[in-house]
């Protein structure tokens, strides 16, 4: 019996490494294993401290819809400064330390001064210009390096490995991440029924500063490789001019940036209609998103062969024309039809696998060898850009839309849920350009 297990074991250990091409002895294999550690400690510390519990911490300081537009502006404006990343990270070849203290600083303003703020002895307003004020700064901090933890983490994940890596990165992050997640709700929602949820929220900003320091041990363990010398002189006029002379990555960053303005109109208003309209627990919306956990399993797979049988870009618009069918039938939610909504989220989960395992790579088609820094800060630039315009079109609409009703196939909504039809339709047409750009990309390799 042991012999038996000890076979299916090494069956499965065989399995495993083959699919994530892992080998101990590969150096840079052993730099993925501890860029897939590191990168579930952030998304666990991002999740712990943003999404819905950010909303709901920010509700209990009377945030309205009109201060949660700007919320999300904030962040998108303090990213544009991405692209004057090079004019710093370009002086150095070696990075890591640099990199490392960027982002425990981006930690203790998102994690320790935002938590603190609800106990400063001012009014509500004033503590949501401290919140507002220190998410704009913490942005242009992240904007400023960002980018060089891009160049320098896929010098280990070579072009070869890339679908499998990232395939088996969305599936055990979903697995760890979501799971923390749902627990942590269950905690929020408990000190909530006993009118203490702001204690809740804390507690899991206690929690995120352990799972940050995790983030930062094993950043600190992955080998840097020496990056490429600049083979022009790197300063404002160049930022800007590098890209335009890449015809095929402008094409890459354009697709990205209809994408990123489509799917940032919605903003956090949905999440707002939930947790205040419909007062929907933290630990149903949790427990619906970690039913993610199966459907990764089961389609990221299925998308990895797509991907290796058509194209990223591909499967990017096919999945994007599928996804506006989760915009629409979210409309439909409210107290009478809630079931629907987990039905619509685990269907935008099966088709979301597809386009999150699209951009795990997107940033790095077509890419030229040098300068990568570079092109890795205009195309954050321009995608944040892209999506700033997509929230300003939403907080607008929400603004003009305030206190209007519409009624479809005798379904009252508010703005917070019409919004998705405008979204959906936007997206649609972004979904035609994307088709008409992948084949114009298609055909110049093919001369």
């Amino acid at each position: 019996m042991n012999t038996k297990l000890k076979t299916t074991l090494n069956r499965i250990n065989v399995k495993l490494s083959s699919f994530v091409k892992y080998n101990s002895e590969d150096e840079k294999a052993v730099n993925r294993k501890y860029i897939a550690l590191a990168s579930y400690a952030a998304e666990t510390t991002n999740n712990l401290i943003g999404g819905a519990f950010l909303t709901g911490f920010l509700l209990l300081m009377n945030a309205d819809d009109s201060f949660m537009g700007l919320i999300t502006m904030a962040g998108l404006i303090g990213n544009l400064l991405q692209v004057l990343s090079p004019l710093l990270l370009e002086r150095f070849q070696n990075r890591k330390k640099l990199l490392l203290f960027s982002r425990a600083t981006i930690y203790f303003f998102n994690i320790i001064v935002i938590g603190s703020i609800p106990y400063f002895g001012y009014s509500d307003n004033t503590k949501l210009i401290f919140v507002i004020s220190v998410i704009l700064l913490l942005n242009v901090i992240s904007a400023i390096f960002a980018p060089g933890f891009s160049v320098w983490h896929i010098k280990s994940i070579p072009q070869k490995v890339r679908a499998q890596f990232f395939s088996f990165y969305r599936i055990t992050s979903g697995i760890i991440v979501y799971t923390i997640i749902l627990v942590s709700s269950g905690i929020v929602d408990n000190y909530k029924i006993i009118g203490n949820e702001l204690k809740g929220l804390l507690i899991l900003r206690i929690v995120a500063i352990l799972t940050a320091v995790i983030d930062l041990y094993f950043q600190s363990k992955i080998k840097e490789y020496p990056n490429e010398k600049p083979n022009v002189k790197i300063n404002l006029v160049s930022i800007f001019v590098l890209p335009f002379k890449e015809k095929k990555y402008l094409i890459t960053v354009l697709i990205a940036c209809l994408w990123s303005f489509s799917a940032s109109i919605p903003g956090p208003y949905y999440t707002i209609y939930l947790l205040k309209d419909l007062n929907v627990k933290y630990s149903f919306l949790n427990f619906i998103n970690m039913l993610n956990i199966p459907v990764l399993i089961f389609f990221t797979p299925v998308w990895s062969r797509i991907i290796q049988r058509t194209s990223w870009f591909r499967v990017l618009y096919i999945s994007m024309g599928l996804y506006t069918i989760y915009y629409i039938s979210l409309c439909f939610v409210n107290t009478g039809s809630l079931l629907l909504y987990p039905f619509a989220v685990i269907y935008a989960f099966i088709i979301a696998a597809g386009i999150n395992l699209t951009f795990s790579n997107i940033p790095y088609i077509n890419i030229p060898s040098g300068n990568q820094t570079n092109f890795i800060g205009f195309y954050a630039t321009m995608n944040n850009l892209a999506a700033l315009l997509g929230v300003m079109i939403g907080k607008e609409f929400i603004r003009m839309t305030e206190g209007r009703i519409i009624k479809i196939f005798n379904t009252e909504m508010q703005n917070k849920q019409y919004i998705l039809i405008l979204t959906a339709t936007i997206m649609i047409i972004c979904t035609y350009v994307i088709y008409v750009l992948q084949k114009k990309v298609d055909s110049s390799n093919d001369a």
